[in-house]
């Protein structure tokens, strides 16, 4: 039994974009607690990507040359497209 997640990264897009109105940038402390935590996401997405059977690969539409490379990346480099 495998399981994927069919939401995007949540923090990703929104990394370091300010609300219209906001007069102030993040601060330092806000900006490294976000790309922390992006970056757990992305370390935990590539672990679960790189534990899944061949079947579920399959059933995803990620081959499994695909999955290996993307599994393979070091947590600081975007998710790719694996399709």
């Amino acid at each position: 039994m495998s399981f994927q997640s069919r939401d995007r990264l949540t923090i990703e897009p929104d990394l370091f974009v300010t609300p219209a109105g906001a007069v102030t940038p993040p601060s330092f402390r806000k900006r490294l607690a976000v790309t922390v935590a992006v970056w757990r996401e992305r370390t935990v997405a590539r672990r679960c990507l790189a534990q899944m059977d061949a079947r579920s690969l399959r059933d995803a539409g990620i081959s499994p040359a695909a999955a290996a490379f993307e599994s393979g990346r070091p947590f600081w480099q975007k998710l790719g497209g694996l399709r």
